[in-house]
């Protein structure tokens, strides 16, 4: 191993930074080209926000109480949480927080968890995210993870199974909301039903709404699936560089049960409730900015047009003979692991033997014919492994997807 003895001879003057500069946004460019495999949502304008940028801003300490340091965007970042709160029906008792992104979410729904039950083991679906058991190890909670389906869906019945053999004490289910790799939903209503069908009294839900929840939530009343705070979870986090696009990581969390209480601290003159203490001020103006300028409807649209990219992409693919299915409201097609070269020029991320396209706003139908184009001359042959599986969504007849086909679409299947 070396040790550096001076400076980076790559940046030894203004010119090389300039040269680094302009390198980093030709790759970021380029990859955007073809980057079909990561939520990352690209296009939307935050170019007037360029000159906060220059300006240092701290959200320290609680969101809903001021402190000694002006410098901070809470404001507004209470105006994201309430709209947010709205959006997913919390309770009168909701309290927020805007976080890093879907990991620190998970830690936030962890630690409240914790606080009101000690001793209590965390329950996850084999498909859950990996940062749910990284966070209980740190946080000295026990897991436990039952099966999913080949949907990638929690399977209740093992859940059940769970429940029942650890009765005798508190338990914690984390129920995810767009799984990884499939984009599965965990029907928290069901998850409560079978808590309270084992007489089970301390309990808390967390809803893993990383990627699915803010598009979910734009959906008509009585046509999403239940997985929001009034549907039975106690604690729910989203990820606002997902399907937002926000530039950086980014989240929301909100809880029904107040922030578990803090700590005052006097030379700041606040409380702090918080994991983190200094938080980036900046996130909550982005995401402010975001929902405000592309608005409930807006934003409604782009939902739409990522489950219509991601229907055409289906009916595509199977169209060549390329196996591809999607769930319900799914912006994840699912697909039989491609040759390396196209899975690594398009991003796809992979796991055993299957791969997926996640339709967040910025991929268009071009960006699928050009990659089912590439797969053709691939086709695999039909086996067990590349079959459809049963319950997956259809090819529709036709590669439009508008609001009355969404609703005939889950009427259909509920």
């Amino acid at each position: 191993m070396t040790t550096p003895t001076g400076p980076n001879p790559v940046l030894n003057c203004r010119a090389d930074v300039q040269r680094v500069l302009a390198d980093l946004a030709a790759r970021l460019d380029a990859d955007a080209e073809t980057n079909i495999g990561f939520p990352a949502t690209l296009g939307l304008d935050y170019g007037p926000l360029l000159p906060f940028f220059n300006r240092f801003i701290n959200n320290l300490g609680d969101p809903f109480a001021e402190s000694a340091y002006p410098r901070h965007t809470k404001h507004l970042e209470r105006d994201v949480l309430g709209w947010f709160a709205g959006l997913l029906r919390a309770p009168d008792s909701w309290w927020g927080v805007t976080t890093s992104g879907g990991t620190e979410g998970i830690e936030y729904g962890l630690v409240h968890a914790r606080t009101r039950y000690p001793d209590a083991l965390v329950i996850h679906s084999a498909a859950a995210h990996y940062s749910v058991s990284k966070c209980a190890r740190h946080l000295g909670l026990p897991t436990l993870a039952v099966r999913a389906n080949h949907k990638g869906e929690l399977d209740l019945a093992d859940l059940r199974d769970v429940i029942r053999a650890h009765r005798h004490r508190p338990l914690i289910i984390v129920a995810t909301i767009g799984t990884t790799m499939t984009e599965a939903i965990d029907n928290v209503t069901d998850i409560r039903t079978a808590l309270a069908e084992h007489a089970i009294t301390r309990s808390w839900i967390h809803a893993d709404a990383a990627l699915s929840g803010l598009p979910l939530a734009l959906l008509p009343p009585g046509g999403r699936p239940a997985f929001d705070l009034a549907d039975g979870a106690d604690s729910i986090s989203i990820s606002a560089h997902k399907f937002l696009g926000c530039p950086f990581p980014a989240g929301v969390y909100l809880t029904s049960h107040g922030s578990g209480g803090g700590s005052t601290v006097d030379y700041i003159a606040t409380v702090d409730t918080t994991l983190a203490g200094s938080r980036n001020g900046h996130a909550p103006l982005l995401i402010w900015y975001a929902i405000h300028t592309l608005g409930i409807d807006g934003l409604r649209a782009r939902a739409y047009e990522s489950w219509r990219v991601a229907a055409h992409a289906v009916h595509r693919l199977q169209g060549i003979g390329w196996p591809a299915w999607r769930h319900p409201h799914a912006m994840t097609v699912v697909l039989p692991t491609p040759p390396a070269d196209i899975a690594a020029r398009w991003r796809l991320a992979s796991s055993n033997g299957h791969s997926h396209i996640i339709t967040v706003p910025g991929v268009t139908t071009s960006h699928i014919e050009r990659l089912a184009s590439e797969l053709e001359p691939h086709v695999p042959p039909r086996t067990a492994t590349t079959a459809i599986p049963v319950g997956a969504v259809p090819t529709p007849r036709t590669p439009t997807y508008h609001e009355a086909d969404h609703r005939e679409d889950h009427d259909a299947r509920h």
